[in-house]
């Protein structure tokens, strides 16, 4: 009559989950990178000026999970930056294409208060493609 152990059992089993788990991860990992689950986006570290500062091009870079028909989210910039002592500020936002990978596109914000400047200037960028949402913020370079 022959003897099993549950530590000696259990020990096979656990190598042999491993094993097949390591066979199967590098394909796991690829379709994560191509379909994100989640909402993500980053914003460029740097914008362009336009018409004298009557406006920026802000690009940014986004992901959002391809969900129901049609599959769209919305890419909200908002931008403020200290001008001599004062405040230049611009708020956009623009309908993008939820693709579940990695898609760039430019969001032009216009200057609401006072022409924007070449320099350093804050930005807050936000993706929403329901029921996922994304924040970046962080400081970008302008210029012409």
């Amino acid at each position: 009559m022959m003897k099993f152990s549950g530590g000696k059992t259990l020990a096979v089993a656990a190598v042999a989950g491993g094993a097949l788990l390591a066979s199967i991860a590098p394909v796991m990992a690829s379709v994560s990178a191509e379909s994100p689950s989640l909402a993500l986006i980053r914003v460029e570290p740097d914008a362009k000026i336009k018409t004298w500062g009557a406006a920026i091009e802000v690009q940014v870079t986004y992901a959002c999970p391809k969900t129901y028909l049609p599959s769209t989210g919305y890419v909200y910039v908002n931008v403020s930056q200290n001008v001599f002592g004062r405040i230049a500020s611009g708020n956009a936002s623009k309908t993008v294409n939820c693709t579940g990978g990695f898609e760039t596109t430019t969001v032009t914000v216009a200057a609401q208060n006072l022409a924007f400047w070449p320099g350093k200037a804050f930005v807050k960028a936000d993706v929403s493609a329901y029921p996922h949402a994304a924040t970046d913020e962080r400081e970008i370079k302008l210029s012409y």
